[in-house]
C-alpha cells in the first residue's frame, strides 16, 4: 500500500500543474468584490462651542484638563500644608550640607499621636 502511495505522490510531484485562466479570473473577481469600498467624505456640521468646550479642546480634551486640574490642586495642597518630610527634603536640596536620610514615609505612629 505504501508503494502505491509513493508512486502516486511521485507522479504528482513530476506533473507541472498550472491553474487555468478561467480559475484565476474567478479568483481575482472574488478578490476585487471583497475589497473594502472607500466611504464618501462627509463634512461635519459646524457646532457652536462654549468657553469650557473651547478650553477643553485647547488642552487636548476633557481627560487632559481633568488631570491637569488634579495636579494643580495637589500642588496647591502641598504648598499650603507643607508636610515636614517635604520641608526636610527641600531644605536638604537647597542647602549645601549633605543629608544622610529623609523619612518620606513615616510610620503610622505620627497619625496616632495627638500633638
Amino acid at each position: 500500500m505504501m508503494d502505491d502511495l509513493d508512486a502516486l505522490f511521485a507522479t504528482a510531484r513530476g506533473a507541472d500543474v498550472q491553474p487555468t485562466k478561467a480559475l484565476m479570473a474567478r479568483v481575482m473577481a472574488d478578490a476585487v468584490a471583497l475589497q473594502p469600498k472607500p466611504l464618501p467624505l462627509v463634512r461635519a456640521a459646524a457646532r457652536e462651542t462654549g468657553f469650557w468646550a473651547g478650553l477643553s479642546a485647547l488642552f487636548g480634551g476633557g481627560g487632559v484638563l481633568a488631570g491637569l486640574g488634579s495636579v494643580a490642586m495637589t500642588g496647591f495642597y502641598l504648598g499650603l500644608v507643607q508636610p515636614a518630610p517635604l520641608l526636610a527634603l527641600s531644605d536638604a536640596y537647597l542647602s549645601t550640607a549633605s543629608v544622610d536620610a529623609v523619612d518620606l514615609m513615616p510610620g503610622v505612629d505620627a497619625l496616632l499621636t495627638e500633638d
